[in-house]
């Protein structure tokens, strides 16, 4: 009998082990989650944030157009890439504010066709 028991205890004991392994795998795989949660959070605090950036570069570039000041062929590219960002962001986020450019983006075309006619950049 001796020998049952220290089998039967040693089977309990494994079974005690594989448990308290198996609770630490499913803590680690909770903190996992949690912690791709909150990098989900962070990453469309960013992602939002890039398009507000783009978007007040963009608005900033038309005011300077408006005041007739001339610009680089860079400086135009970097308004497009601006613009596409911007308007990337809000097709794939239709609850963000997205009033604020379309007349905006139409004149800033509209200017680009011009100057680039008349070959009018800085």
């Amino acid at each position: 009998f001796g020998f049952i028991e220290f089998l039967l205890h040693r089977k309990d004991e494994k079974e005690d082990k594989n448990s308290e392994v198996l609770t630490a795998i499913q803590n680690l795989e909770d903190k996992v989650n949690e912690l791709n949660d909150k990098i989900d959070k962070v990453d469309a605090t960013v992602d939002e944030g890039h398009a507000v950036t783009s978007r007040v570069r963009l608005l900033r570039f038309a005011d300077e157009l408006r005041m007739k000041l001339k610009h680089s062929k860079d400086a135009w590219d970097q308004c497009f890439s601006d613009i596409t960002t911007y308007e990337h962001y809000c097709d794939n986020h239709p609850l963000f504010k997205n009033n604020q450019t379309e007349a905006t983006v139409e004149f800033i075309h509209k200017t680009y066709k011009i100057r680039l006619e008349e070959n009018d950049f800085l």
